[in-house]
């Protein structure tokens, strides 16, 4: 009988540790689908450090950032693809037009910063307005918002961005062998899912806001 105990208090005692043994290695295992910024964009943060503070924009460091990373993953010359914005001033308004990496991080930070205040974008965790923001950057910032006040819509949503595609487009379809219509949605103009393909790589939970 005390066998009996014993063997059935070892079991619970295994089964307790095997337990927390699991659901230890489960909580410390890395996230897949949490990506980072790369070491060409990280080499440049000092750089986005300095211009964003010229421009009220040093909380937002690590979301400039990673808009460079999906814009040119730090790659390049224009490497927050901001040529065709209005803040580009001195380079071809054509995509990949600065050839000035610096040039591209001081319009790109502009041109964010415009789509942010237009947006209402209130902190670093204000992801609702964040998301408006940057499809405003993708799509082009005074377009896109008086599309959405004519529309009523006040909240960025796939469905709202492939309207305003559809409208920007001509309602000119992708082809089927493009690709980007899988990932940048079925209209050909810009990223219809752009900011959540830009927030991959933004985690203001974890991350120092400048």
């Amino acid at each position: 009988m005390k066998r009996q105990k014993f063997l059935l208090t070892a079991c619970g005692l295994f089964l307790v540790i095997l337990i927390a043994a699991l659901l230890f290695f489960i909580l410390s295992r890395p996230k897949e689908d949490i990506l980072q910024i790369n070491a060409a964009c990280e080499s440049y943060r000092d750089e986005v450090t300095t211009a964003a503070a010229k421009y009220g924009m040093s909380d937002y460091v690590d979301l400039i950032l990673a808009v460079m990373m999906q814009e040119s993953s730090g790659q390049g010359t224009d490497v927050m693809q901001s040529a065709e914005g209005a803040y580009n001033t001195k380079y071809p308004q054509t995509p990949g037009g600065i050839t000035d990496p610096s040039y591209s991080i001081e319009c790109g930070i502009q041109e964010l910063k415009y789509a942010m205040d237009k947006a209402g974008v209130k902190s670093p965790a204000d992801i609702e307005h964040i998301r408006l923001a940057l499809q405003a950057y993708n799509f082009g910032a005074d377009v896109y918002f008086s599309f959405m006040e004519e529309q009523g819509e006040t909240v960025w949503s796939e469905e709202s961005a492939e309207a305003f595609a559809q409208m920007a487009s001509g309602e000119t379809l992708r082809a089927e062998d493009d690709p980007l219509k899988d990932p940048a949605g079925p209209w050909a103009y810009g990223d219809q899912r752009y900011p959540e393909h830009v927030l991959r790589y933004y985690h203001p939970e974890t991350q120092s806001a400048g």
